[in-house]
């Protein structure tokens, strides 16, 4: 067994080949994902937005909206998100918007109504401003300012004596925040989860080609291997054992670039990630020792079927995502037998889940599983031993 270990070592570490997959597609993966996500936050932001105001008497006569917007604009305060521009007419501030000076100006009407105006830059794929934040901002003024003014008309007394203002006014109504995960959701991190489950599926392949130079079949080598007198599960245990050495190192430096550089929030347990890719490389290594032990079957392949499964782990992108969701909720015994969806939800468990119960259970699967791939690659290697020699 050990004469078998230290075989495949030697031979996937000079083989580099079947180790590109285990190493260098998750940091080229990771790269390009880094460089897909970065800056979505940032372009929800309304730091450094300008927004134009043009100030007359339908502007000074609108009650409580320059307080408002003043409050938005304070550099100070952390409600801050706009930087505020006046102008004496609706030409200037159009002007200003066409060239670029503003994202956008607000003017108020006859009846008092606040009319925001949003030039097309700023509502572009790259804008500044999103108009959706300052229209949530003068919907509340406007509903808040209706509310006074519907309690003037039935009780005056509270209108003077400030009670009114007082009770619609900043810390008046309190919210809770409740989080119902652990951690704050990140709709990025399943990309990342999901490509580290298919890494070690397709490093299954260095099993599958180690474990097949093992049989009679494979040359004058695995004939002389198949007249020894180690038993055949033996050289199996020993060569299961050295690809998933060398894929549990390739995986480890690939989790370690995944955390430090791409900044990926694994759930703060460093132990209990490693011990989830233990079992992902490990039942990915099982795997493609019982695919070696089948006839006929390439490596091109085995990559097809983990390339297959990862479509159910919503690697590739929202419409992935929806098909990996729609079968987990309706066929949720389906979904649970990928092993690549075990590996990912292991990942997913410690990010969001209060208790372990989850992740030992994903644990628990895979392993039970790579029992199995070991058990039925065992009796392949039997069947194909005999029928040969």
């Amino acid at each position: 067994m050990l004469t078998s270990f230290r075989t495949c070592v030697i031979s996937l570490v000079r083989d580099r080949a079947l180790l590109v997959w285990a190493l260098a597609f998750p940091i080229i993966l990771t790269c390009i994902f880094m460089g897909m996500f970065s800056g979505l936050n940032d372009a929800y932001s309304m730091v450094g937005s300008t927004l134009g105001v043009m100030r007359d008497a339908n502007y000074q006569a609108a009650t409580g909206l320059d307080e408002t917007l003043g409050a938005i604009s304070d550099a100070s305060s952390e409600d801050h998100i706009v930087d505020l521009v006046y102008y004496d007419s609706a030409g200037k501030a159009e002007d200003a918007a066409n060239a670029g000076d503003i994202d956008a100006y607000l003017a108020v009407d006859a009846d008092g109504t606040p009319q925001l105006h949003v030039s097309p830059e700023s509502i572009a794929e790259n804008g500044t401003l999103p108009a959706s934040v300052l229209t949530e901002v003068l919907d509340s003024y406007m509903r808040i300012r209706a509310s006074i003014e519907n309690v003037a008309a039935q009780r005056p007394d509270l209108v003077l004596s400030g009670a009114a203002q007082a009770a619609f006014g900043k810390g008046a109504v309190s919210t809770v925040h409740l989080q119902a995960t652990k951690t704050t959701p990140n709709p990025d991190a399943r990309y990342y989860y999901a490509l580290l489950a298919m890494a070690a599926g397709l490093g299954a392949t260095a099993a599958m080609v180690s474990v097949r130079g093992l049989l009679p079949t494979a040359g004058a080598l695995g004939a002389r291997q198949s007249l020894a007198a180690t038993p055949r599960w033996r050289m199996l245990v020993g060569t299961l054992l050295g690809t998933w050495l060398c894929q549990f190192a390739c995986m480890l430096a690939a989790l370690a670039f995944m955390r430090f550089v791409a900044k990926v929030d694994f759930g703060g347990n460093g132990a209990l990630v490693v011990l989830a890719i233990f079992v992902s490389t490990l039942t990915g290594c099982a795997a493609g020792a019982l695919l070696g032990t089948i006839p006929r079957m390439e490596t091109g392949m085995a990559s097809g079927i983990t390339c297959l499964l990862s479509l159910f782990t919503g690697l590739y992108g929202t419409a992935s995502q929806r098909i990996a969701d729609q079968i987990e909720a309706t066929a949720p015994a389906l979904a649970h037998a990928n092993p690549l969806w075990q590996m990912t939800n292991c990942f997913y468990s410690l990010l969001y889940y209060d208790t372990l119960d989850a992740f030992a259970t994903s644990c628990v699967t895979l392993v039970a599983m790579a029992a199995v791939f070991l058990a039925l690659a065992s009796l392949g290697m039997r069947r194909l031993s005999h029928e040969h020699l």
